[in-house]
């Protein structure tokens, strides 16, 4: 199919990707030049700038591209008022039917849409008459979809890697839960995956869907029960109850919404609940803790220590006395990933290569998030990889293990369960090479950088031990009992 993406945002080049990857053939809008011309060089899909709100710009664009079979409408309106969401969403798609008559058009509405306030639940048949200007506007829009025969499908909230109002706002203790005598919890909230609603519109358009549909995650949970679920997970305090924000420009509002019938017709969810991104996407937590530890001065920490450092530098046997003198759970990364994926790290690498035995590593690093009272021996090279490293910083207490070069190669040789040291070149230049690379890293993010040459386990685990009391005291993390194990 011949295809036009109108809008190019988070939605819309994600769903330009999935649908030139499916064999498509792809157009991408966007409203400016300069975005234009950065996807022109790093997308293999054409792109071309539009306003179409200019009915005379979208005439020049259908003369350029000819037939479609198919449009998808996802522009944003700018984060305007009343007369840009008539401009974009209405006199836009307006322009659009009229020169491309022929094509299927997909309009990505919004779940805004719906203003009940009762926590009922709603459907497609659920009337949706929005009080507000921006909203009514929406509505316009998707009627002249319908009427066109095409489909509007109502997106949830939509959240993301780099972009999570919701736990951004949570862990730089910033927002309230906001509540109501009919939301004595605060709002439902009905959320999606960006790469669920970029497959929702890619489904609705090859599936040539006519109507309305609902695309959510399929799990509306309260702000408190979220909240209170986060607070686990981060280790932060819930926020105070605040009055809702009648203010909103779309709106406040507090239901639940149904996709049974988008899912009756075939679209599947790759994140079902919003737990399931946190736990499953690679970039989701660790995009928003790395802008959360670049805005906050105190970014949330677990009371927990992990131990970084190359290769036989000694985190395995260390971090065993560590644990014992702090009365802690003890967790090596390796062994989670040989337990989890049932083959050894040689067996690993050679089926899936270092990218994917990096992948299997973040996993285990991702299944860490919400526990406290453990002491973790990582990998080598875990810091090779960025989505680790926000990851890292917020998981505990970090100590550097290092060791000169002889002790290492004094520790590995003769080891055959440590891909990355086999080859040509001598045991030593290999350990030399991945120092080189890695001290940096190390160095960049350690708490404490413990020199272990001249020092047995045990001293370097006291030393371990006493320093990061001091540290969970400073943050009053650790108090005057040793914490209990909440690891999985």
């Amino acid at each position: 199919m011949k295809i036009l993406i109108v809008g190019c945002g988070m939605v819309g080049e994600l769903l330009a990707d999935i649908l030139h990857e499916s064999g498509h053939e792809v157009w991408g809008v966007t409203h400016g030049e300069a975005s234009a011309q950065r996807l022109t060089a790093s997308k293999p899909w054409k792109v071309a700038a539009c306003d179409i709100s200019r009915e005379d710009q979208v005439a020049d664009l259908a003369q350029r591209i000819g037939r479609l079979d198919g449009w998808v409408h996802c522009a944003s309106s700018g984060r305007g008022g009343a007369e840009a969401y008539e401009a974009v969403y209405f006199r836009g798609q307006e322009h659009l039917l009229r020169h491309f008559p022929a094509a299927h058009p997909v309009f990505a509405a919004s779940t805004s849409v719906y203003d009940q306030t009762d926590g009922s639940w709603v459907d497609e048949q659920t009337k949706a008459e929005p009080q507000r200007a921006t909203g009514q506007w929406l509505r316009r829009a998707e009627d002249l979809a319908l009427q066109a025969g095409g489909c509007a499908i109502r997106l949830g909230g939509l959240y993301g890697p780099g972009r999570s109002h919701l736990l951004k706002n949570f862990l730089l203790g910033q927002g309230g839960l906001e509540v109501t005598p009919e939301a004595p919890d605060g709002r439902y909230l009905n959320i999606l995956h960006v790469h669920d609603a970029a497959q929702a519109l890619a489904h609705g358009l090859k599936a040539r869907l006519r109507g309305l549909y609902n695309a959510v995650d399929g799990t509306p949970v309260t702000q408190r029960e979220c909240l209170q679920r986060l607070g686990v997970i981060f280790g932060v305090e819930i926020p105070a109850e605040i009055p809702a924000n009648a203010g909103r420009k779309r709106g406040w509002s507090h239901k639940r919404v149904s996709c049974a019938k988008l899912l009756a017709s075939g679209w599947q969810p790759r994140y079902p609940s919003y737990w399931d991104a946190i736990e499953h996407d690679p970039e989701l937590v660790s995009s928003i803790l790395a802008e959360v530890q670049q805005e906050s001065p105190t970014p949330p920490r677990r009371s927990n220590v992990l131990l970084i450092g190359l290769m036989g530098c000694g985190k395995t046997t260390v971090g065993r006395l560590v644990a014992r003198l702090l009365g802690f759970h003890f967790i090596d990364t390796d062994a989670q990933i040989i337990k989890r994926a049932g083959r050894s790290i040689p067996e690993i690498f050679a089926q899936e290569g270092e990218a994917g035995f990096r992948r299997h590593e973040s996993a285990v690093l991702r299944s860490l998030l919400g526990s406290s009272g453990v002491v973790v021996a990582t990998g080598g090279g875990i810091v090779t990889e960025a989505v680790n490293l926000p990851l890292l910083r917020h998981l505990g207490f970090i100590t550097w293990l290092e060791a000169s070069v002889q002790r290492l190669v004094e520790r590995t040789r003769g080891n055959d369960d440590r891909p990355l040291l086999q080859g040509q070149v001598s045991l030593e230049q290999r350990l030399s090479s991945l120092l080189e690379v890695r001290s940096g890293l190390y160095a960049q993010l350690a708490d404490l950088r413990l020199v272990t040459d001249g020092l047995d386990p045990q001293e370097s685990a006291y030393g371990i031990a006493e320093s990061a009391r001091h540290f969970f005291a400073q943050r009053g993390s650790l108090g005057s009992r040793p914490p209990q194990s909440s690891a999985p």
